[in-house]
């Protein structure tokens, strides 16, 4: 059995290509779980706040070929995602380049 930390890092392996897109945006993003052994794309924004990357419908898959659109959410500083996202958009299309305007948008409808 896979150790939490070995999960991790494949985890993160299997999505660097979109890591590595939110980080040319200037976020420092990385792969966490969010509780319960649910996955996500999180990146803490200058503010304080979290952006919070999952599936369009569930928390992000850990296998990429059953990921399925996007999520994204951006919750208050020092939440644990209890109180639920200021802003959420979603897309059916889980194409790396369709990620970027749900993020841009959600940081947009918050500021």
């Amino acid at each position: 059995m896979a150790s939490n930390a070995d999960a991790m890092t494949t985890g993160e392996d299997r999505y660097r290509d979109v890591l590595d897109l939110l980080r040319e945006e200037g976020m420092l993003a990385v792969f966490t779980q969010t509780g319960g052994g649910n996955a996500a794309l999180e990146a803490r924004l200058p503010d304080g706040r979290t952006l919070l990357v999952t599936d369009e419908e569930d928390s992000l898959s850990w296998n990429r070929e059953e990921h399925r659109g996007w999520g994204v959410g951006i919750y208050r500083e020092g939440t644990e995602y209890d109180d639920g996202p200021l802003a959420f958009e979603s897309t059916d299309d889980g194409a790396p380049a369709a990620l970027l305007p749900l993020v841009r948008a959600v940081i947009a409808s918050t500021t």
